[in-house]
């Protein structure tokens, strides 16, 4: 699949520090599962730098998508004072998103922190955390801050930036992509504009609109890919209703197939063609030892119908060439 992906930063980077290595990760694994004993090693990442000044390292662990602390707005930030013995909690900061930064000013002597905000309807922006002398907010509050020159990366992006408008039948989609979240943000319904975020696997590559019900309300289809590896394909979608709202589009896991996910290990690309969306990939051979596909490509076509709580593609032929 021919995509240009932009530069991508896969991991935290800490003011002046190196990156975190025993003892810390284990003391800060003790200190997290303190709070919540579900809590496992890779369900974070972390950043380290002294809050207070006291000499003694501080530990940031921004949850991802693997723990139960993430929704389509964002995830807990954990930050934690260090001790003599290990780390103690000086507050959580729900719904945040990377980049995240450590600033020079400070907040009854503890730095204050620069996190993003997008998702759930929020304005995206940046909202300044003050320590409050005690802890530091539950919730980053309005996104009216601005970056400075002198603040510092403590989580830098992790995935490349993409906006892209697509417009149909009078009604527009603003798509937007950074870090693990994409936005699609409606405008032209009638009753209800309102932002959808989810999660999404990879990158964002392409989106584009079709009326593929061809019932006069467009849908918005937008294309995600792994960077690395077998560069797996998912899909993002939402249907509007009599052109008044929009609702989710779900796609089928292709591992429920077992007939159609057979030879499949990535490579995969969406788009609209003719009524449908169509998925093609390469086969590969059963034998997992074996690393080049067949020359064989398979074609998976979906029409769009309704279901008690959305929209659902609906696979209706499948096609090998």
């Amino acid at each position: 699949m021919k995509t240009t992906l932009l530069a991508i930063a896969l991991f935290a980077v800490v003011t002046d520090f190196t990156q975190a290595t025993p003892p810390v990760l284990s003391l800060t694994q003790a200190a997290l599962q303190k709070i919540d004993p579900e809590i496992k090693p890779d369900h974070y990442d972390i950043a380290r730098a002294d809050l207070d000044a006291d000499g003694k390292e501080d530990v940031l662990a921004l949850m991802n998508g693997k723990s139960g602390y993430c929704g389509s707005d964002g995830c807990t930030l954990f930050i934690m004072k260090g001790k003599e013995d290990g780390f103690a909690s000086i507050g959580s900061v729900k719904v945040v998103s990377r980049p995240i930064y450590l600033r020079k000013n400070s907040s009854n002597g503890h730095r204050d922190l620069l996190v993003t905000v997008r998702g759930g309807g929020a304005t995206p922006g940046l909202a300044a955390l003050a320590f409050d002398g005690s802890s530091y907010p539950v919730s980053p509050g309005e996104p009216n801050a601005q970056k400075q020159p002198d603040d510092t990366v403590l989580f830098a992006d992790d995935t490349a930036v993409f906006v892209a408008t697509q417009e149909l039948q009078g009604i527009t989609f603003k798509v937007t992509s950074s870090g693990r979240t994409v936005t699609i943000t409606p405008s032209g319904l009638e009753i209800e504009n309102t932002p959808a975020s989810v999660e999404v696997k990879g990158i964002v590559v392409r989106a584009e609109t079709g009326d593929i019900n061809a019932d006069g309300s467009p849908e918005i289809y937008v294309y995600a890919a792994e960077p690395t590896g077998d560069m797996r394909g998912s899909l993002i979608a939402y249907g509007t209703n009599r052109k008044k709202s929009m609702t989710p589009i779900y796609l089928p896991p292709l591992e429920d197939d077992a007939k159609n996910a057979k030879g499949y290990r990535g490579h995969d690309e969406f788009a609209v063609v003719e009524g449908i969306i169509a998925r093609r990939f390469p086969i590969f051979p059963e034998d997992a030892s074996e690393t080049e596909p067949t020359g064989r490509m398979r074609q998976l076509q979906y029409k769009l119908v309704a279901g008690e709580a959305g929209w659902i593609l609906k696979l209706d032929k499948a096609i090998e060439f």
